[in-house]
């Protein structure tokens, strides 16, 4: 069984000390997938950087052009 987390915000600064430690411990505890949804501009940047350096992890950008 694979464990796929649909819908997460670890692009919010709440997790800019220690996000990669808890995305380590997320996947070792078997969530074999993740997205990682932004919000704004700057999360969805935030967003495609940490699915750039995090294999399983998957980014969700919100375009805000008009």
């Amino acid at each position: 069984m694979e464990f796929f987390d649909s819908h997460s915000h670890y692009n919010d600064e709440k997790f800019n000390i220690d996000r990669d430690e808890i995305l380590q411990e997320i996947q070792e505890a078997g969530v074999t997938k993740l997205v990682v949804a932004g919000y704004n501009i700057e999360s969805s940047k935030l967003a495609t950087d940490i699915a750039k350096k995090h294999e399983p992890i998957y980014a969700i950008v919100r375009n805000i052009s008009k």
